[in-house]
């Protein structure tokens, strides 16, 4: 299990005046072990721009991961490619972009460890969408799990991770405009719910209201260290 874990949120629907943003998702996980890209925005111009600002090496990251083939979430790495020619990526369903920029997609349907103490959830669908997401074992306290827009269900995902890894402590990402039962769902199994990206301010609300204690907000730029001091 890894020791600690430092989510830096390149790109978020909602803005921070020192960074560019669109709408998008890309996040920067860093652990004891490893260093992972989940996710790479839109617009390549708007990576680079952050990536630079936030002092991001990416020489340091050991592999991507792409949780869906929406452009929203693969257009960015066009620019990762011009840095990282042959950086595996990690994806859900047969490639037909990332391998024409110069990247290596691995397809991973079912779930599996794709770098220590990460386990994919296994191919989900949802709205006409093939999507996994990334569940880490952080020790002692359960599994951090990220997510990109949770297409087949944020609810769903949640209890899959749980199913795979036991006690979820944090979840992040796009839970793609969920209703309030599947919030309470989300809430009832995380000790963290962190809503982003497609989650909307409503629901960014309900969970800032009825679980305070385990909201926390997140925008362009965000940083979360892991655990929680």
């Amino acid at each position: 299990m890894v020791k600690w874990i430092k989510l830096t949120v390149i790109n978020d629907n909602k803005p921070n005046s020192s960074l560019l943003n669109d709408w998008g998702w890309s996040i920067l996980i860093e652990t004891d072990k490893w260093v992972l890209l989940y996710d790479a925005d839109t617009e390549p111009r708007i990576m680079e721009n952050n990536i630079k600002a936030l002092g991001i090496d990416l020489n340091r990251i050991d592999a991507a991961f792409l949780s869906h083939y929406h452009a929203d979430h693969y257009g960015g790495f066009k620019y990762i490619s011009e840095i990282r020619r042959g950086l595996i990526v990690y994806v859900p369903d047969v490639d037909d972009v990332l391998r024409r920029w110069g990247l290596n997609p691995v397809t991973v349907r079912d779930s599996k460890e794709v770098l220590e103490d990460a386990v994919t959830t296994g191919v989900m669908s949802g709205m006409g969408v093939y999507e996994h997401s990334l569940i880490i074992k952080l020790s002692g306290y359960g599994s951090v799990v990220v997510v990109g827009c949770s297409h087949p269900g944020i609810d769903n995902i949640v209890k899959r991770s749980h199913e795979l890894l036991g006690d979820v402590y944090l979840i992040i990402g796009g839970f793609h405009g969920p209703s309030r039962q599947q919030l309470d769902v989300v809430a009832k199994y995380s000790r963290y719910v962190c809503p982003a990206h497609c989650s909307g301010d409503e629901a960014r609300h309900y969970v800032s209201v009825a679980y305070r204690d385990k909201y926390c907000d997140v925008k362009t730029g965000t940083v979360i260290i892991l655990p929680m001091s």
